[in-house]
Formats: structure tokens, sequence, C-alpha cells
């Protein structure tokens, strides 16, 4: 049986001032105005006046008996037993009620978090849209103006055909009827030197370090640049492309033309060329962060799967060799 004690939440060794405390909190909780009731601020009274004489280890079953008996109430007893058993249940009723209110409350915003992601997302990949709309049109106009550049060069070359047919038909004219040009000198006909430009269009390397080619794919490995010391990861795509991580931390989409479109997205910045790839530097967005390589299985970058697998043990031999302290 429960004793004052352990009502009041108090022992022999609290104080007079540590009782008067814990009463003070409890009749805070269970008074009537707070939304406790009548028959437990009694009880509440009851222990405090016990703990307070001494009897903290006396039940309380055998208080309200000994009570009943000296003020012959046994049957007031019973009721104030029956009241504190409905207050009890009550009370846990309550508990139950605040309990699915505070569920309901937590799942009602879960769900307005995950439509606010949803509406983030779907305004993201419209602006994506757009940005991509736009870099074509930008890339057809400048495809427009070498075109016209073209045309003009045509045009030049086709003229100074002309004037050189021309000229040659006159002098040839000349000596044929022996009629030159009064006070005039002889005139010699120039050979105009006709040669179409050609264009070229040759990758403009800017003497960057080449990486070294990999058969696995969806496999993070280490690897030095060709002729050098200095080492990378990297892991291979099936399309052929590479994403790179130096001793700089600095993530690079090698990009194999040959497979893949000239449109990407707006955080991949062009750096140079190597060979048969486009090299983007990665400074910001999906690819960018070293937490994004750890917590996914695989990102896709330009349309291109790369896979995680091997990356944390690969980024720790890169970040050892980098600090100097052993190779590869």
């Amino acid at each position: 049986m429960t004793t004052f004690h352990e009502l009041l939440g108090t022992d022999d060794s609290c104080s007079t001032t540590e009782i008067k405390k814990k009463y003070r909190q409890l009749s805070n909780r269970l008074h009537p105005d707070k939304g406790g009731s009548q028959a437990l601020m009694q009880m509440l009274s009851m222990a405090y006046q016990q703990v307070i004489k001494g009897n903290g280890n006396k039940k309380c079953s055998d208080a309200i008996l000994e009570q009943a008996e000296k003020n012959d109430q046994g049957n007031d007893c019973k009721n104030k037993i029956a009241e504190l058993v409905k207050e009890k249940e009550k009370l846990q009723d309550l508990l139950e009620q605040h309990k699915q209110n505070v569920e309901h409350a937590f799942a009602a915003g879960e769900n307005s978090a995950r439509q606010t992601l949803l509406l983030l997302q779907a305004a993201n990949n419209s602006l994506n849209k757009q940005l991509v709309f736009l870099r074509r049109q930008l890339d057809e106009g400048e495809n427009k103006n070498s075109i016209s550049k073209k045309s003009n060069k045509k045009y030049c070359f086709v003229m100074l055909f002309i004037l050189f047919v021309v000229t040659g038909g006159f002098f040839h004219y000349q000596r044929q009827h022996q009629q030159p040009l009064s006070q005039a000198p002889d005139l010699v006909p120039v050979p105009i030197a006709t040669q179409l430009a050609t264009v070229d269009y040759a990758d403009s390397i800017n003497n960057v370090a080449r990486i070294m080619m990999m058969h696995t794919t969806g496999l993070w490995q280490q690897r030095y640049y060709e002729g050098t010391r200095q080492p990378y990861i990297a892991v291979r795509s099936i399309n052929g492309s590479y994403i790179v991580k130096d001793c700089q931390g600095t993530f690079s989409y090698y990009s194999n033309r040959t497979h893949n479109t000239a449109h990407v997205p707006v955080n991949l910045i062009f750096s140079t060329n190597d060979r048969q790839f486009s090299v983007y530097r990665i400074p910001y967005g999906n690819g960018s962060s070293e937490q994004q390589w750890l917590n996914s299985k695989s990102l896709v970058i330009n349309d291109n799967i790369f896979s995680n697998n091997g990356y944390q043990s690969s980024a720790l031999a890169l970040a050892s060799v980098c600090s100097n302290t052993t190779p590869f």
C-alpha cells in the first residue's frame, strides 16, 4: 500500500522546508481552480500533516481507517475512496486525450512540411526548365551569328574572285589588240591568292593534368594524374563519364562528349577540355559536397548515374595521401 511519503514524494531525510516545497508544488497542480479536485486536495493535506508529524512511512489506508473509526464516519470514507477512484479515471482519460491530440498535431505538421517540400521541388523544376530554355535560345543566337559571319566571308571571297576574272580579262583584251592606255605605264595583272580560310575547332586544353582511364564502372578508385604524383579519386559511369575529387576537396565532372549532350545543369561550370571530355567544376548543388556522396547510394548528374560504392574508403585514402602520410 502507498505511504504518505510516497504520496507526497518525500522521505525521512527531507527537511521541513523541502516538505513544504513539495506540498506547494503538488497543491498548484491538484487545486480545484487548477483543474484538480477537492478530494485530491484533502488527500494531499492529510499526507502533508502526517509527514510533518513524522508519520510519513505510515500507510494511507491505515490512517484513513483510523480517522473513520474516531469520527464514526466509515461510510463517508468509502464514499471518498470511490470519489478518488473516479478522479483517477478522469485524469487517465484526460491524459490519453492529450496524447492523441499531440500525435494528431505532429502528423498534421509532418504532412504540412511534406506538402511545402513538394511545392519547393516543383518550383525548382520549373526554374530549371526555364534556364535550359534560355540557354538553348542563347546557343541558337550564337549559332546564327556564326552562320552570318561565314556568309559574309563567302560573299567577300566571291567578289574577290569576280574582280580577279574581270581584271585578267581586261589585260588579256589589251594584249590581243595592242592598245595600251596613252601616257600610262604598262599594267601587269597581279595574281590574287585565294585560299579558303578554314576554322579549327580543336579542343582548348589548358595544360591540365589528364586523368587515367578506368574500365570498372560504379566503384570509386584511387589514381594519380598521368605523368604526375598528384592523387585523386574517381568513379566512372556506364556512359564513360567521370566524377573526380582532388586534394583541394573539389569535385569535377568529366562529361564524355560522345554520349552526352552539350546542355548541362546550371551548377556545372565549364573549366576545360581533356581529350573526349568536357571538364566542369561542381561548386554547388548536386554532387558538390562530401555529405551528399556519403548519405546517398548514388547521384544522377547530367543524366549519368554515379554510385557511392567505395567512396568513404577512397576519400579516407585520398586525405591520407594529401597529408603526405602514406601513398595509395
